[in-house]
């Protein structure tokens, strides 16, 4: 894996390149017992059609959804899933958004700063995901390459989730290309999830609790646990809205729900006030 060099550089000892079976040193030369938490870090809530998040079903009712970026914590690495977004920005987009907290300034609610931040792992590329992306200037950005060309080259069809001024700002950041399943620190994997997007990517994260799964698709808690008789065209899942194949969709949604014991919603708003998962 590509991230071999980052890692040297990091102090992430006893491994060659693919990235699996390594364990973060931290100074004391202790070796770290991998058992982390996920720190919700709230960007924006923002105001949308119900129907965006469930296929073909409760068109008309608005509910609020937010954007966040996690901070995974307890390794030698700082890490970070996704940047979230500032609320113009989506509301440019037609996402009717407003901030909760600036990337700077939900780091630092949790002890920690932009220049600190180590690895930022993106699920995927739409912007709302990757917008402060270039305030961590010293890290590291693990992308799925299917999801980078994608980015680059967009098919005209979902080529406005892919903006020039994306292409633009990729150009800028430091990024590592992974593809498929693969394990970037021990405990902390990524997982090829394609369907909301090509190259969506499930992160799983070991914890005391069990694997933590931040969903490489935008969805909230309904998709993976569709109120009692309430189904869409699937019966296991409510399928989200927005999605670029839907039977790589459904079984991206299988994957995750087996691979992991606490699947994580990335626009649920009932993460908005919780300080730590689990």
């Amino acid at each position: 894996m590509a991230v071999y060099g980052y890692a040297a550089a990091l102090g992430i000892v006893g491994c060659a390149p693919p990235l699996i079976s390594c364990v973060a040193r931290v100074s004391s030369a202790k070796w770290l017992a991998m058992s982390y938490v996920v720190r919700p870090i709230p960007i924006t809530r923002v105001k949308i059609d119900k129907s965006v998040m469930t296929y073909l079903m409760n068109q008309g009712i608005v509910i609020e959804i937010a954007t966040y970026a996690w901070a995974i914590d307890g390794g030698g690495t700082r890490i970070l899933v996704d940047t979230g977004c500032p609320a113009e920005v989506q509301t440019a987009s037609g996402f009717p958004a407003t901030q909760v907290h600036t990337l700077r300034e939900g780091l630092v609610k949790i002890g920690w700063r932009p220049g600190d931040v180590d690895l930022v792992i993106l699920t995927h590329l739409h912007l709302d995901h990757v917008a402060y992306a270039e305030e961590l200037g010293r890290a590291t950005f693990v992308v799925q390459e299917r999801e980078l060309a994608t980015a680059t080259n967009p098919h005209p069809a979902y080529e406005g989730f892919y903006p020039p001024v994306l292409r633009e700002l990729l150009g800028r950041l430091r990024i590592e290309r992974v593809n498929g399943d693969r394990e970037i620190v021990k405990g902390v994997s990524v997982m090829l999830t394609p369907g909301h997007s090509p190259g969506g990517q499930t992160v799983l994260v070991e914890t005391g609790r069990g694997v933590v799964a931040l969903t490489g698709i935008c969805c909230i808690k309904e998709n993976f646990e569709p109120p009692r008789g309430v189904r869409g065209i699937s019966r296991r899942f409510i399928l989200p809205g927005i999605h670029i194949d839907i039977e790589e969709l459904y079984e991206s949604m299988e994957r995750i729900a087996e691979a992991s014991d606490i699947v994580v919603p990335i626009h649920d708003p009932s993460y908005l006030e919780v300080e730590q998962i689990p």
